[in-house]
């Protein structure tokens, strides 16, 4: 039987059979994987410590006619932050769920790897720190959207046409431009929803390639939830769907500083998607 070996990052994992799993993989090439791993469920499995959610591993398949098989894994990182606490492994299974949108099945998906695995190490590095890891998944949102081509145009005016900046602040995000608007702009567009300066620098500066960087930014929790929204409803406009993860984020945000905070990716981006124009082709 033909084998191959693989580095890969176990996207998600789902019960098949009585021992099995099936696991979701997304490998260097940003190629997402479907494979088996068979007896996975049995206690003394070797497979099951390198087929948790969210473990970048070195694998042995063999081809089958239809599915793939796992014979053998080796953990390169476990990641093992990402399981301490509830809302880095919220995070983390986010950031799976992004992967996969972004992905697809046996198709190579340039970069996509390089941002998954680089923004989990962080998350895993940052646990505990909620501030920080709201920007690493701004930082995710933002540039798997440039990698696919669908990215937030935040450098122009995308009504007149005029760079933006200190002498053009923008003042509204529109979906169905696909970007910013100016405050000239903002009253011809009514479905716009708002993107003020703090917001629109934030946005920016996570788009940046080099996750040092975003590291280093510091901001206010109520202008990332802002940035959040924008690119939420970004998110829903041009794939279709809202994600489930973050509202589950937005539910631990609201017991961690005890107030209401809105789901950004739930029902806030979708409404607003909607009542800007028709979805635009996703990645």
């Amino acid at each position: 039987m033909p084998t191959y070996t693989l580095e890969a990052i176990v996207l998600r994992a789902r019960e098949y059979g009585e021992t099995d799993r099936l696991v979701t993989l997304l490998d260097r090439d940003g190629v997402r994987r479907t494979a088996l791993a068979k007896g996975v469920r049995r206690p003394r499995s070797s497979l099951a410590a390198g087929l948790q959610p969210f473990t970048y591993s070195r694998l042995l398949l063999w081809r089958g006619r239809s599915l793939d098989g796992i014979s053998q894994v080796r953990v390169i990182d476990g990641l093992r932050g990402l399981r301490e606490d509830l809302h880095s492994l919220a995070a983390a299974t986010y950031v799976a769920e992004l992967a996969e949108a972004f992905t697809q099945e046996g198709a190579p998906s340039p970069g996509v790897f390089n941002v998954v695995l680089g923004v989990l190490r962080s998350l895993a590095a940052s646990r505990g720190n909620t501030e920080t890891q709201a920007l690493l998944l701004r930082h995710a949102e933002m540039r798997l959207l440039d990698l696919a081509g669908v990215g937030i145009e935040l450098d122009r005016c995308l009504a007149c046409g005029r760079e933006l900046g200190p002498d053009r602040l923008p003042a509204g995000y529109s979906a169905e431009l696909g970007g910013a608007v100016c405050a000239a702009c903002r009253p011809g567009r009514p479905g716009a929803s708002p993107l003020d300066p703090a917001a629109w620098q934030v946005l920016r500066r996570v788009r940046s390639p080099a996750l040092q960087a975003v590291l280093r930014l510091r901001a206010e929790p109520e202008v990332v939830r802002r940035a959040a929204e924008v690119t939420a409803t970004h998110l829903v406009y041009n794939l279709g769907r809202p994600f489930r993860s973050p509202a589950f984020l937005a539910i631990l945000g609201e017991v961690k500083d005890g107030g209401p905070v809105r789901a950004a990716g739930a029902g806030s981006g979708a409404g607003a998607a909607a009542g800007d124009g028709q979805r635009r082709n996703g990645p």
